[in-house]
């Protein structure tokens, strides 16, 4: 399984990445939407796990922009800054989860085994 994880926050990347490796998960990890963007097509993720607030394009702008594209993948979005009404936001706009920092592995690894299997279909 490859996993992209999107996060301005550099021990915050590091940290998913970390633990989604024990998994013996494949992981690429981006700082910018820009670093995505240029190199998400030769990653070909199988889920992405995007931070909701972002300098420059928030986890939904960058859905969105993908999807404009035909680029589309099972998205996690993840945040700290868990504001009334984001969640159904969020998940209306076409994420597979919702989750809020800091994460809790088991309910990473659970979201991340759903999104994923939700759209390998039966």
């Amino acid at each position: 399984m490859r996993v992209a994880i999107l996060d301005d926050d550099p021990s915050i990347r590091a940290a998913i990445g970390r633990l989604l490796r024990t998994s013996n998960i494949t992981v690429t990890t981006y700082a910018t939407s820009i670093e995505l963007f240029d190199s998400i097509a030769g990653f070909a993720p199988d889920c992405l796990v995007l931070d909701l607030q972002m300098p420059g394009m928030t986890g939904v702008d960058v859905m969105h922009y993908l999807s404009r594209r035909g680029m589309r993948y099972p998205t996690i979005i993840i945040t700290a800054h868990d504001e009334a009404g984001s969640r159904e936001m969020c998940l209306s706009n076409g994420a597979t989860a919702y989750l809020r920092k800091p994460l809790d592995a088991d309910e990473l690894f659970q979201a991340i085994g759903a999104a994923v299997e939700r759209t390998a279909g039966p």
